[in-house]
């Protein structure tokens, strides 16, 4: 029995014929996908960018440009560079085609003619792949946010544990220097225990996450600043500006007009959500 949860497929294939082929198998045995086709491999970028299919599905022999070609392209692509891809061919059968293939990006291989359970067992497979590596990605980011929220309460213990320290230093008598001193001593201790060590396991932790996060937002805005990066981190796990103040021990206000000035950076428009333009990266 195949699964009735709907998935998007996009398939590519320069002969008519073929895409009616597929899009009857799927018609068969998995009814509920919604399937998005094109006989122009040259335009499948600019559909999958549209559409964000769960899988693609591309022949390798095509005109003007091939499978492998088309894979290249939509790795290169932020935005589409996840989507898991299935290539199909009757002519590369090679053990060395399907080192190519996998090499550059393809999840899975399918030989023509096609058979109908093998092709929607393979597709079913790649897509359940993909699923449970987004789930892993989103326990992660689950987890990053739970630090992440740990690192504010533990921003605002300091700050509170601190203002007590100051006011026993004015309120105690006695060895007042001597006291000040060590007071002063212990505010310093904490305050330079705490916090560039929170924040470096917090980077240590999104950048096994997101490895290539800072990278691909440099590649596209290369006038981003270490600070910039640094909120768009915070900004990528949803965290609010007040939180995002206390870890940076700012004010509302100045984080909001770092967000202001970042918007204008990645020539965003007011309608646009930060933080779903920055999950793409």
């Amino acid at each position: 029995m195949f699964t009735k949860e709907s998935h998007k497929i996009l398939i590519v294939d320069d002969l008519v014929d073929n895409l009616k082929l597929m899009v009857s198998i799927f018609e068969k045995y998995q009814p509920y996908y919604e399937l998005f086709q094109t006989s122009n491999s040259v335009n499948a970028l600019e559909i999958a960018i549209k559409t964000m299919p769960d899988l693609i599905i591309t022949d390798w022999k095509m005109p003007e440009m091939d499978g492998i070609e088309l894979i290249k392209q939509l790795k290169d692509e932020t935005i589409t560079s996840n989507i898991p891809i299935l290539i199909v061919t009757g002519v590369m059968h090679s053990s060395n085609d399907l080192h190519t293939a996998l090499e550059e990006g393809a999840v899975d291989f399918v030989r023509k003619p096609l058979d109908p359970i093998e092709l929607i067992a393979r597709v079913n497979s790649a897509i359940n792949t993909s699923k449970n590596y987004k789930k892993r990605i989103e326990a992660k980011n689950r987890e990053l946010a739970e630090n992440a929220l740990f690192l504010v309460k533990n921003r605002e213990f300091i700050a509170e544990l601190t203002k007590k320290i100051k006011f026993l230093k004015d309120h105690l008598k006695g060895e007042e220097n001597q006291v000040e001193d060590i007071m002063n001593e212990l505010i310093n201790l904490v305050n330079s225990k705490t916090s560039d060590d929170s924040l470096q396991r917090f980077n240590i932790a999104f950048y096994s996450v997101h490895e290539y996060f800072n990278k691909n937002l440099i590649a596209k805005y290369s006038n981003l600043t270490n600070n910039d990066l640094k909120l768009c981190a915070f900004l990528r796990l949803g965290m609010s500006t007040k939180d995002i103040a206390s870890i940076l021990y700012q004010t509302n206000d100045s984080v909001k007009v770092s967000r202001s000035r970042l918007r204008k950076k990645l020539g965003l428009e007011q309608s646009q959500n930060l933080q779903v333009f920055l999950s793409s990266f």
